[in-house]
């Protein structure tokens, strides 16, 4: 997924740090979020992708917004309207499974054409999208857990460590689980020419190492950079009749990732 995945994750940031034991309540919460779900829709729209997400949360923190100014009782609550926003945003990863994964919108502009297709392009969706799903239903139980325990300690730990460290977890996850994909189908079978991106000088020919296995190398450090022939001109010690690199296979990284990931 492109920056836009994380962006598109404000609106519940925002809900979660306004809607605190010393915060401003519910109806502030939800109007703080509202406003940023919709600016995220129209930034959405004028760069001409149609993003479910931005739009989902405008209904729900309209609603939230709604609720809290019709309900003294509703405003007033913390780890409820946290653990239910929280678990709408799962519903929605979960919910999508079947049809089109919503970490498809904003990994489609990462990838090549004629990848889309790519039966590795869908996989790798679908189980990045079931991670946000588990990811946020985690993050929700620990937030409603709230308000079953009392305590300085418990608070902290259930409303600030975890989630923080859940939320981390699920981008690393997410974004090692697409650096093996896009290792995968750049790399094939050891011999063959794909395309790569860390040498200063273009496009790279990556081999797996003995201890990788097939078409997912455990570690970026293990490759071996060669030279390739880029767009028909030979490079290094390729000859004038070698073949020429395909730019099918151009799979961009993402924009959170460590150095050996």
């Amino acid at each position: 997924m492109d920056a836009g995945a994380y962006a598109d994750m404000l609106p519940w940031l925002v809900f979660l740090v306004i809607d605190r034991k010393s915060g401003l309540g519910v109806a502030w919460a939800g109007c703080g979020a509202l406003a940023c779900s919709a600016a995220l829709v129209a930034w959405s729209y004028w760069r001409g992708r149609h993003a479910l997400v931005p739009r989902a949360a405008m209904v729900l923190f309209a609603l939230c917004l709604v609720a809290g100014l019709a309900s003294q009782t509703v405003n007033q609550e913390v780890s409820v309207p946290r653990a239910v926003v929280l678990g709408v945003l799962s519903a929605l990863a979960f919910g999508s499974l079947p049809f089109t994964p919503i970490s498809q919108t904003y990994t489609v502009p990462l990838v090549a054409p004629a990848l889309r297709d790519d039966p590795r392009f869908a996989r790798v969706n679908i189980e990045i999208t079931r991670a946000w799903g588990v990811g946020s239903l985690a993050v929700a139980v620990a937030s409603g857990t709230t308000a079953l325990l009392s305590g300085a300690v418990a608070f902290t730990f259930l409303d600030w460590v975890t989630p923080i460290v859940l939320a981390a977890a699920t981008i690393l996850w997410a974004t090692r689980r697409w650096e093996l994909f896009r290792l995968a189908v750049d790399t094939g079978p050891v011999g063959s020419v794909a395309v790569g991106y860390d040498a200063p000088d273009g496009p790279v020919r990556l081999h797996e190492s003995d201890d990788d296995s097939p078409g997912f190398p455990t570690a970026l450090a293990t490759r071996r950079v060669l030279p390739v022939v880029r767009h028909g001109h030979p490079g290094g010690t390729a000859g004038a009749g070698a073949p020429e690199a395909s730019t099918d296979a151009v799979i961009h990284r993402l924009p959170l990732r460590g150095r050996n990931i």
